[in-house]
């Protein structure tokens, strides 16, 4: 039971660097959004938002599973 709920917290800990990484990315791009078409601008920040929902979708049904156990 321990050891699930280790793995669960180590996924959960991935995402979570993970989503870090791309809140980076995101940083960079509002950065450069000057240098950028507004068009591919949008398509990033679009790409990255969803990257991100993804991600905290992944970390709330991980943490129910943790609740659960």
């Amino acid at each position: 039971m321990a050891n699930k709920k280790e793995k669960i917290m180590d996924k959960i800990e991935d995402l979570n660097m993970e989503r870090a990484m791309i809140r980076e990315e995101m940083e960079e791009l509002e950065k450069k959004k000057k240098e950028m078409k507004k068009e591919k601008y949008e398509k990033l920040k679009a790409k990255y938002e969803k990257k991100l929902e993804k991600i905290r979708e992944k970390i709330r049904k991980l943490e129910e599973e943790l609740k659960k156990l």
